[in-house]
């Protein structure tokens, strides 16, 4: 005759085979298992996937709890000729140690003697129970961390005599946010004990892992890459929209970041829209190309040409000046030429010594890069060193006004003169148009950070340079005239 232990009711027999747990027994997709986020086991021995605190119980009963780990049994199994059953992974647990039943002490060779107990399985799966997060009853402290249950006190604490730890913890345990100050923390939880607040589910054991799956108080991970957030699920749609580590694009460049990262990548965007900086001016114009509309803004302050005037005016008042001061009624005809011959002087002198500087063999480079379309983006080419510590590369940027600005940047470099051709290829890469020139091939211009022009592309232009794969391809032709100074 086949023994029973006393904490096995007799009627319950021991099943033959070692089958897969069943479906009331499974973890859950996103880890909130059957026993995902219940309490902790309260003798400190490790806990099984699916472990669940007797405590949620409606009706206590140890024919459910296993020795081992103080939960309700996981597949019970047992191994010895008595038939005491504990959960399969702690049993096989404690069987690494030792070869032996951790009640009875009868011996146990090995693993093929353990047999699974599916009757004694079947009852517990329907046994009533409560929602591992429900609200708190009576001080008890549902989620405790693993230790003797001596923390359990016979009415809830007052908050703000708890602990800031104690405050994290019981939030934790009634799904709600963790951080901020200890009167935040505070306020929180005696909020949330008003309300109340939990889940007020109660059915069978064998429905909690179903019931998890749609809990509004189980914790859930934050899908977003890198974030370490776990918001109760009813709070998940309300933290996704707000997470610092969500992606979202650049609204001038369509560049995809993180959103902590947007106000610092927008602030310096190279096709972001800003306003000139000259006062008076209005004009919205693309950061990167900023340069060029303060070459002809009206508001740009500028030195007046006339040689041994040093009047620095706005451009839009230099006209006014010039006929004020060198034109005007007492200005005589022999002043007004002998200023012109000193400054035809002057450009001459400044003309032979800048060609006198430039190196006589200038630095040709043939740049080729490709861009992604006609799309909304920064596109540059391969960087090309020019020797001496300068490089250079050239830059695409289009924006979503169809005012794409083409040009060159050089970095290493002060003092030299540049000048380029850019051009649109088409898809047999042939030359379609230039569409920009820095300079003449001989009126070099003086080299800026980044000099080039805005041009605009016809629709016809469009179908004749995209390519299969959605491609473009530009071409730059650079000649740099190296200063000997430089």
């Amino acid at each position: 005759t086949r023994m029973v232990p006393s904490c096995v009711p007799p009627s319950l027999a021991l099943g033959s085979s070692f089958d897969g747990v069943p479906p009331s027994r499974q973890t859950s997709p996103d880890g909130a298992g059957a026993g995902a986020g219940v309490g902790s086991s309260s003798s400190g021995g490790a806990r099984p996937p699916g472990w669940i605190d007797p405590d949620l119980l409606e009706v206590k009963s140890k024919a459910c709890i296993c020795a081992l780990c103080k939960g309700l049994l996981v597949k019970p199994t047992s191994g010895c000729r008595r038939g005491c059953s504990f959960c399969r992974i702690c049993y096989r647990g404690h069987l690494l140690q030792r070869k032996d039943c951790p009640t009875c002490s009868s011996p146990v060779a090995d693993e093929k003697n353990l047999v699974h107990n599916r009757p004694l399985e079947d009852m517990i799966a329907e046994l009533n129970m409560r929602c591992s997060k429900d609200a708190m009853e009576n001080g008890e402290d549902e989620a405790a961390e693993a230790g003797p249950p001596a923390a359990k006190r016979a009415k809830l604490e007052p908050a703000a005599s708890m602990t800031v730890q104690a405050l994290r913890k019981e939030l934790r345990q009634r799904g709600l946010k963790t951080p901020g100050t200890k009167p935040e923390l505070v306020a929180r939880l005696e909020e949330d004990r008003k309300q109340g607040a939990g889940c007020k589910w109660k059915g069978r054991v064998g429905g909690l892992a179903a019931h998890l799956l749609e809990c509004q108080w189980v914790p859930v991970k934050c899908p977003n890459e890198g974030c370490t957030e776990s918001p109760p699920r009813k709070d998940l749609a309300e933290h996704e929209a707000t997470c610092g580590m969500r992606k979202v694009k650049c609204a001038h460049c369509e560049g995809q970041m993180e959103h902590q990262l947007l106000a610092e990548h927008e602030g310096s965007c190279t096709l972001a829209k800003v306003e000139c900086p000259n006062e008076g001016c209005s004009v919205l114009h693309m950061r990167g190309a900023m340069n060029l509309h303060r070459e002809k803004c009206e508001h740009e302050e500028v030195a007046c040409s006339c040689p041994g005037c040093d009047a620095r005016l706005l451009r839009k008042d230099m006209d006014a000046h010039f006929e004020a001061t060198h034109l005007g009624p007492g200005v005589s005809a022999v002043k007004l030429l002998q200023s012109a011959y000193d400054r035809i002087a002057a450009l001459q002198a400044v003309a032979e010594s800048e060609q006198g500087n430039l190196s006589p063999a200038p630095t040709t480079w043939v740049f080729n890069w490709r861009a992604d379309g006609w799309k909304t983006g920064h596109f540059s080419s391969e960087p090309h060193s020019f020797g001496g510590g300068v490089t250079g590369q050239c830059v695409l940027l289009v924006n979503a006004n169809d005012s794409p600005f083409v040009g060159f940047e050089f970095k290493g470099i002060d003092r030299g003169r540049v000048h380029a051709t850019f051009s649109i290829i088409d898809k047999h890469d042939k030359t379609l148009r230039q569409v920009g020139e820095i300079g003449t091939a001989h009126a070099p211009k003086k080299v800026p950070r980044l000099q080039g022009r805005v041009f605009a592309v016809t629709a016809e232009e469009k179908a004749q340079s995209v390519r299969a794969d959605g491609s473009i391809r530009l071409r730059a032709v650079v000649r740099l005239f190296l200063d000997a100074a430089a």
